[in-house]
């Protein structure tokens, strides 16, 4: 009921004009599995397994996975690729070749199944991995682009990255034990209940979890590795003396683009040059000249109260939000900036 509840949110969703119809198309494909996976489930610890129950629930079983990792790869802006083509492939064979290995025993069923179970590991590994890497890439591509810490509408993702790991520990353990183990036995609410919190929170967190439509994936230019330590030093220099002297970074929703507009170069060298100088990303490096310029509005004489002091630093140093200049500036200095202002003003 969780999966058929998803699945009809998605379908939903995805029929009435998505603004992200890739991304909801695959995970409504991903909860359409889901549900006919526990539908097969539930035929089976209802006494009513059959023929096509247990060819669909192998095929299923071996499509859940890749569909999601094919979910994450809509999400992150990322070209499907082979690797979802190859996920998929046990699934296709599986279909052909279930109902003629039951109908002529070239093979026993044991063996059949041991192989799936094998196969649905190889996935779950597989996902887990590389939707992983997914994650990460996208948080760096957004914190190298944008300085509105837009990134941290990704923070969904990290509580992703949690269930996807524990819902492939879940998974794999109950692949290898076999639903054949929880036949006749109370203990089958066990797994039935974890996998039902897991794939609701998993549900909940798609449907709520966007990218801003201009995140797409941008090539790496070939030619930045070629780039000399003479040309890196010198564009790092006009990169810094447009932040400082210009003050780009006043603009709250200034981007890689912008910056590499006022030093006449591109986003690929702007942002290779920064993470080989600074070891930042581009926000990062931002968020310093940001920090840097409200501090010295923050102890600023003029501002005889407290209140004026931080509005001040806020709206005149390129935070888009209270929230992110709190946050950002306790990462950065330690302090809180009441803090960091009282101390200062006492000296």
């Amino acid at each position: 009921m969780v999966c058929f509840f998803w699945c009809i949110f998605f379908a939903v969703r995805f029929h009435h004009g998505s603004e992200e119809p890739r991304v909801t198309g695959t995970i409504y494909l991903f909860y359409i599995a889901s549900t006919i996976l526990y539908t097969d489930h539930w035929l089976y610890f209802s006494d009513h397994p059959s023929f096509l129950g247990e060819w669909s629930y192998m095929i299923v079983n071996l499509c859940v996975y890749p569909l999601y990792f094919a979910y994450l790869r809509a999400l992150t802006r990322t070209r499907i690729s082979y690797e979802v083509s190859l996920l998929l492939l046990p699934a296709a064979l599986i279909a052909l070749f279930f109902p003629l290995n039951t109908r002529y025993a070239w093979v026993a069923s044991d063996i059949v199944l041991l192989c799936t179970r094998a196969c649905f590991a190889f996935q779950v590994i597989w996902v887990w991995v590389r939707g992983f890497r997914l994650l990460q890439s996208t948080q760096q591509r957004l914190d190298n682009t944008y300085t509105d810490y837009r990134s941290h509408l990704l923070n969904p993702t990290r509580l992703l990255l949690i269930l996807i790991g524990i819902t492939a520990v879940v998974s794999t353990l109950l692949n290898i034990l076999g639903r054949e183990r929880f036949d006749g036995s109370l203990l089958v609410g066990i797994p039935a209940v974890l996998m039902s919190v897991l794939l609701f929170s998993l549900g909940y967190i798609a449907a709520h979890t966007i990218l801003p439509q201009e995140t797409v994936t941008q090539e790496e230019d070939p030619l930045v590795d070629h780039a000399t330590t003479a040309e890196t030093d010198e564009l790092f220099i006009k990169i810094t003396t447009a932040l400082r002297e210009q003050q780009l970074f006043t603009n709250p929703h200034l981007t890689i683009q912008d910056l590499a507009a006022a030093v006449g170069s591109n986003r690929t060298y702007v942002s290779a040059c920064i993470n080989r100088r600074s070891n930042f990303s581009f926000s990062q490096l931002v968020a310093q000249y940001r920090v840097e310029h409200a501090k010295t509005i923050l102890i600023d004489p003029q501002y005889t109260s407290d209140h004026e002091a931080l509005t001040n630093a806020i709206a005149l140093s390129g935070f888009a939000s209270d929230q992110t200049f709190y946050r950002v500036f306790k990462d950065i200095t330690g302090l809180t900036p009441l803090q960091f202002r009282q101390q200062n003003l006492q000296k």
